[in-house]
């Protein structure tokens, strides 16, 4: 056996004191360690480079068939599921306009499908309508005669005058003539249909 090679003739002088205590560390225990035990007489010989197939032909066309069958099933089942899950179609969309009191604003009513229970989700953007000075929310209503009849829900607005609100008009939309946005607590109407 011949006798060790000097650690720093193997790794040099340009390493950092920490780097260097590191690798003389790993290196004395490798020394410890010593070379690993010779292949005895029961052992087996080394890989011959083979190829060994996993499994015969008739088994991987099975598998490949199965598996072409489950990624349809997973594909119908994800159609399926995503048509469920579908968001509302749109049934109309409303255009509001500023009144005197509201001038510039103006606002969008995005009606969405009604579902089974008889609620019409919707999405309200509005755009140009200054914070209430009051700090108090602005309300949607569902007029009759231009008064208001049904409330469909609050909402504030950023300091651009800018709101993006969902909300819900759980009505007979055929038992009212319009829209209507006021400040809380008032009826004077700020934006109108």
């Amino acid at each position: 056996m011949s006798p060790a090679p000097d650690f720093d003739d193997l790794v040099g002088s340009d390493l950092e004191p920490e780097e260097h205590a590191r690798l003389l560390r790993v290196h004395q225990a490798l020394l410890a360690a010593g070379p690993p035990p010779e292949l005895g007489p029961g052992t087996s010989p080394p890989a011959t480079g083979e190829v060994v197939p996993l499994l015969p032909r008739r088994r991987r066309g099975m598998l490949l068939a199965l598996a072409a069958a489950l990624g349809v099933l997973v594909f119908a089942l994800g159609v399926a599921t995503g048509v469920a899950r579908d968001e509302p179609g749109t049934f109309d969309v409303v255009h509001m306009a500023g009144t005197p009191a509201a001038d510039g604003a103006r606002a969008t009513i995005e009606l969405f499908d009604v579902d089974e229970a008889g609620n019409w989700p919707m999405e309200m953007r509005v755009e140009g309508l200054a914070p209430s000075a009051s700090g108090r929310p602005f309300e949607l209503w569902l007029t009759n005669g231009g008064r208001p009849g049904a409330l469909c829900g609050t909402f504030l607005v950023e300091e651009d005058g800018t709101a993006i609100v969902p909300m819900n008009a759980p009505y007979r939309l055929t038992d009212f003539d319009g829209w209507a946005v006021v400040e809380e607590g008032s009826t004077t109407p700020l934006l109108v249909t």
